[in-house]
């Protein structure tokens, strides 16, 4: 089992680095796209009648300027006329002219611009309605279907599997007419074997005791390492890292100003805990989505389900935005955002702001899940709010031990 928890995270997190795409264009889509369409469209794109000649609908309509000249030149604050309007700085050069845009709102076209202003609208017609991706269609995608058993394929060289997932391996070869890389030593083996479940080389003196065998007692002590190695914390250390980085883990919030995280830790020991004694996958995603709500049979375990929620918590998140709703939203998205990458290698943040271009989710889908977290109270307000707390259910050793201090503060007050 832990094996299969190995791949599964390997996969999750090929696929996420393949779909989460460029960063630069993510930001547009979060960002960027919204103020414009919400600030900007409805003076400047095709589908209104459009002032000072300036397009802002397009990547050709802000580089080509309208009547005073070029809007936006790339990673250029000062020279960008946008920039100057958006500052509301020049009584003559004021936009939107009626309001001016929220400190977040200029913040972020400033480092748009800043970033070489990223844009994917390469067609003039970028603001019309665009064709609506097919959703029940693209839920025929073989990623979206149930997993399926397959025929092990048969192959050439029966000699050369040593399991189904060999076969599979070599029947690609031989598509290709290749051939499957010579054996290795025993002793690169063993070092490969080391460094990927614990991340530390073999010890001289295990080299020296493999070498020492003959060949049929180096495979089995080769085998027996494994399994070894599988039981010791070391592994869960070195593969919890990993889930550690999906689950975007650090001791301080960012996104704002830097607020420890004090009890942090809990969920990186409940982490690398779960990858040594070998937690199902299936019990791993549950207990971190809702591990508040699942039933406990004591208070150990009921303690270890609420540390895991704490997934839900990490991440940067800006506490101190005074607009308490949108603060409260964007946890929700980043949250939304982070269960979608992590456990399913989709970018379900897309869909804030409109159905997902690519993947088949809507903004309907969106903001049905969005409800679901709503109903969580990840935030406490106040000028600068912070993360809900709750204490954690103490165990019977401990209840006892604060049973006989409160007994004794008793005393000491009588």
């Amino acid at each position: 089992m832990p094996i299969q928890m190995k791949w599964t995270f390997i996969v999750n997190i090929c696929l996420f680095c393949n779909l989460s795409g460029s960063p630069d264009i993510e930001f547009f889509e979060k960002k960027i796209r919204p103020i414009l369409i919400d600030e900007c469209y409805q003076c400047h794109s095709q589908e209104n009648k459009i002032k000072g000649n300036l397009r802002l609908d397009w990547k050709g309509g802000w580089l080509s300027g309208g009547d005073s000249g070029q809007a936006i030149i790339p990673g250029q604050l000062g020279k960008s006329l946008l920039i100057q309007a958006i500052r509301h700085g020049n009584d003559e050069l004021k936009m939107p002219p009626k309001k001016k845009l929220t400190a977040q709102q200029i913040e972020d076209l400033e480092k748009w611009v800043v970033m070489g202003a990223p844009d994917p609208r390469s067609s003039e017609n970028s603001s019309k309605a665009e064709k609506k991706l097919n959703l029940q269609a693209s839920r025929q995608f073989w990623a979206f279907q149930p997993i399926k058993d397959y025929p092990t394929p048969k192959v050439a060289d029966e000699s050369w599997p040593k399991n189904s997932i060999d076969h599979f391996i070599l029947s690609k070869l031989e598509d290709q007419n290749l051939s499957p890389s010579k054996k290795t030593d025993s002793v690169t083996l063993l070092r490969r074997i080391y460094y990927d479940l614990v991340g530390l080389p073999p010890s001289p003196a295990e080299i020296d005791n493999l070498l020492n065998l003959n060949n049929s007692k180096q495979k089995e002590f080769i085998e027996n390492k494994i399994n070894e190695l599988l039981m010791k914390k070391d592994f869960g250390i070195r593969w919890g890292r990993h889930w550690l980085d999906v689950a975007r883990y650090a001791d301080s919030t960012g996104g704002g100003r830097t607020l420890l995280m004090n009890e942090a830790w809990r969920y990186r020991d409940y982490v690398i805990d779960s990858f040594h004694h070998d937690k199902p996958y299936n019990e791993f995603v549950k207990e971190q989505i809702a591990g508040d709500l699942m039933a406990s049979t004591s208070s150990e375990q009921e303690m270890e389900r609420l540390i895991s929620t704490g997934f839900l918590l990490l991440g940067p998140t800006n506490y101190e935005l005074q607009d308490k709703t949108i603060l409260e939203m964007d946890i929700i998205d980043e949250q939304l955002d982070t269960i979608g990458k992590s456990f399913m290698a989709l970018t379900l943040g897309c869909a804030r702001c409109h159905d997902h271009k690519f993947d088949p989710i809507s903004t309907q889908d969106y903001y049905g899940l969005a409800g679901i977290l709503k109903n969580t109270k990840s935030v406490v307000h106040s000028n600068v709010s912070t993360w809900n707390k709750r204490s954690l259910p103490l165990s019977k050793e401990d209840e006892e031990k604060a049973k006989n201090i409160r007994s004794q503060i008793k005393e000491f007050q009588n």
